[in-house]
C-alpha cells in the first residue's frame, strides 16, 4: 500500500527525495509524468515520486500542475503527501505549497527548508547557504532562476496567498494554529533539530501535508511506519561518462578539478549544445563518433556547456537562431541526451552521470523512458539508479548542481569504474 507520494519540481529533486526511503529498502517508485495512474503502481510501491517539471514554468501554470497531482493522490487514498522543494528554495515554492494545500483541501503545510548535512539552514525565518545569505550566494546569482529573498516568508510572499508564520527552534508550534490557510515555517540548524520537528507534527496527528527538501525526506522516512525489503547494491562498469548541463559554479570546479586530475574533458561549441539538429548532420555524426571511440579508451569523460572562451559567441549565436533564454536550458539539455543516446546505442558500458535535473529529463525524453528506480546514495546528494532500455540495465548517477565536493566527480569513478580500467 502506498502510504506517501511526495512532488518535486525537477528530476533531479524527485531522485534526491525518493533515495532517502530507498537506501533503507523501502520499495520507491519515480514518474517523470505528470498522471499519476494506479494501473501504473507497483504492488509492492510504499512511496511515490512525481516529477511535476514545473521548475522553470510560471506561478499560476505551476501551480495548477501540482493541484491535479493532489487531487489525484487524494482519489488514490494516499496518506500523506510531501511537497519536496528544493534546498536553495528556487522554482515556485510560494504558489505549489498553496496548491498542495487547495488541492488536498488543508488548511495547513508544515515547511521544514533547512538541509543542515550540506550547510544549508533556516535561522529566524532566513535561509543561509554555506554561512552566506540565500540571496548572497551562488544560487542568488543562477542566470536561469536567482533566488531574490533570503527571510522565507517574503519569497512565499511572491506567489502564496496564504498566511506565513515563522517557528523558532523553541516554539512550539501548536499554540500557533490558526483556521487561516497557513504555511508554517520552521527553523533548523542541525539534523536532530527536524527528527524532532516530524515527531512533535506527527505527535499532533498533522502529518498530513508537509514540505521541505531531502533532508526532510529523509528524517520521515524512520517515522512512517514502512516496511523494509534487501536492497540493491553498486555494479562496477567500464567507465564513468559525465553529461555536464548545469550551469552553476560549484559544478564547474567540481569539472575541473577532475580535468585537473587527468580526466578526459570536452567543451561543447555553441552549435553543438544549442543545435539539435547538429548531430544528424555529417560534422555531428564525425563528432559523435570521435567521442564513442574515447569512451572505449578513457576511464573517465567529461562533456560540459560552461562558456569557458565563448560567452559572447553563444549570445551571438543564441540570437542569430532566435533561441530565448528560457529555452537554452532545453536545448542544452536535449543535446546532451542525443550524444548520451548514440553512446549506449554504439556499445558504451559505462555508468553515466548527469548533472543538473534538465538533463536527466532531457535523456529520459530522448530515450522514452518514464519510471527510474533509485537505488543508492553514493555520495551526499547524489544518486545511483536504474533504468531499463531496449533489454538493457542503465546505471544512471545524478546530481544537482549545488550539491558535492570539489573532487565528487573522482570520488564517484573510484566507486564505479572496474578496478582493472583504471
Amino acid at each position: 500500500m502506498v502510504k506517501l507520494l511526495m512532488i518535486a519540481d525537477d528530476f533531479t529533486g524527485a531522485l534526491d527525495a525518493g533515495i532517502q526511503f530507498a537506501k533503507r529498502g523501502i520499495d520507491t517508485q519515480i514518474f517523470t509524468g505528470r498522471e499519476l495512474r494506479k494501473k501504473d503502481i507497483s504492488d509492492t510501491a510504499q512511496v511515490l515520486v512525481v516529477d511535476s517539471e514545473t521548475r522553470p514554468l510560471a506561478g499560476d501554470e505551476a501551480y495548477q500542475i501540482v493541484k491535479r497531482i493532489t487531487e489525484n493522490a487524494v482519489k488514490l487514498e494516499i496518506p500523506f503527501i510531501l511537497k519536496k522543494t528544493d534546498s536553495a528554495l528556487r522554482g515556485n515554492v510560494g504558489a505549489e505549497l498553496d496548491a498542495v494545500m487547495d488541492g488536498a483541501n488543508e488548511k495547513q503545510i508544515y515547511f521544514i527548508p533547512a538541509f543542515p548535512d550540506i550547510n544549508r539552514i533556516t535561522r529566524k525565518g532566513i535561509h543561509y547557504i554555506d554561512g552566506e545569505l540565500l540571496e548572497n550566494s551562488a544560487f542568488g546569482k543562477d542566470p536561469f532562476e536567482p533566488v531574490k529573498y533570503s527571510y522565507i516568508p517574503d519569497l512565499l510572499a511572491v506567489q502564496s496567498r496564504s498566511q506565513v508564520i515563522s517557528i523558532g527552534k523553541e516554539d512550539e508550534f501548536s499554540k500557533e494554529v490558526t483556521d487561516k490557510q497557513t504555511i508554517y515555517v520552521f527553523d533548523a540548524e542541525k539534523k536532530v533539530e527536524i527528527v524532532n520537528r516530524v515527531k512533535e507534527i506527527a505527535e499532533n496527528n498533522r502529518l498530513r501535508l508537509l514540505a521541505g527538501c531531502a533532508g526532510l525526506a529523509e528524517c520521515l522516512s524512520s517515522v512512517l511506519d514502512l516496511q523494509v525489503s534487501k536492497g540493491k547494491g553498486i555494479e562496477r562498469q567500464k567507465g564513468l561518462y559525465v553529461a555536464c548541463g548545469s550551469l552553476n559554479p560549484i559544478t564547474k570546479a567540481q569539472v575541473e578539478e577532475a580535468a585537473s586530475k587527468g580526466c578526459m574533458r570536452i567543451n561543447l561549441s555553441s552549435r553543438q549544445k544549442l543545435d539539435e539538429t547538429y548531430y544528424s548532420s555529417l560534422q555531428g555524426r564525425e563528432f559523435l563518433k570521435g567521442l564513442s571511440m574515447e569512451c572505449k579508451k578513457q576511464p573517465v569523460v567529461i562533456v560540459d556547456t560552461f562558456d569557458d572562451r565563448e560567452t559572447e559567441a553563444v549570445e551571438l549565436y543564441a540570437e542569430e537562431q532566435r533561441i530565448q533564454k528560457r529555452e537554452l536550458r532545453y536545448r542544452i539539455s536535449s543535446c546532451h541526451g542525443k550524444i548520451v543516446r548514440y553512446l549506449l546505442e554504439h556499445g558504451m558500458q559505462y555508468t553515466v552521470m548527469m548533472t543538473g535535473g534538465d538533463t536527466l529529463m532531457g535523456f529520459m525524453k530522448e530515450i522514452q523512458c518514464t519510471q527510474l528506480y533509485p537505488v543508492c546514495e553514493i555520495e551526499k546528494g547524489v544518486v545511483l539508479s536504474l533504468l531499463e532500455w531496449e533489454g538493457r540495465r542503465i546505471q544512471i548517477i545524478s546530481k544537482s548542481g549545488g550539491f558535492g565536493c570539489r573532487n565528487v566527480i573522482m570520488k564517484i569513478a573510484d566507486k564505479v569504474i572496474e578496478r582493472d580500467s583504471r
